[in-house]
């Protein structure tokens, strides 16, 4: 019959298992930090290509690491909380909230789309959101004094 010396720091048996739980835990830990980059990615209705674009890295790339098969370096851990305010808390562990303020979310994802567009397509925007801005203060109501 089989016996293990569970107290035994020689013991090859328990060295192997240390290693399987120590690399298990690690590859646990890298895959949930890769799903929650597949979910910010979908959360701001981004394809991995677009998504590539603004971090400045390849498509496949980013499909590595939301597969697993690249780890996540702090740069892009820096550069997803820096360019769509991503609470980079949530982003190593999964708590919390994903972002820091929606609001602020927004206006940088706005602004990393906006500067991936063509020139044309840029001015286009800008005229539209002035458009924009003239019927909404045609629509506010006058401040009456009294």
């Amino acid at each position: 019959m089989f016996q293990m010396k569970a107290r035994s720091r020689n013991n090859p048996l328990r060295a192997e298992l240390n290693y399987f739980i120590i690399h298990f835990m690690k590859d646990a830990a890298g895959q949930s930090i890769n799903r929650r980059i597949r979910m910010l990615r979908k959360a701001l209705n981004l394809t991995q290509n677009k998504f590539a674009m603004i971090l400045a890295v390849s498509q496949s790339q980013i499909a590595s690491m939301e597969t697993g098969e690249r780890e996540v370096k702090s740069r892009i851990i820096r550069q997803l909380c820096d360019s769509f305010g991503v609470n980079g808390h949530w982003l190593r562990t999964g708590e919390g909230p994903m972002f820091i303020q929606k609001n602020d979310a927004q206006l940088t994802k706005l602004l990393a789309l906006f500067v991936n567009l063509e020139p044309r397509y840029q001015d286009f925007i800008l005229n539209a959101i002035d458009q924009f801005l003239k019927m909404q203060e045609e629509q506010e109501e006058p401040v009456v004094n009294g």
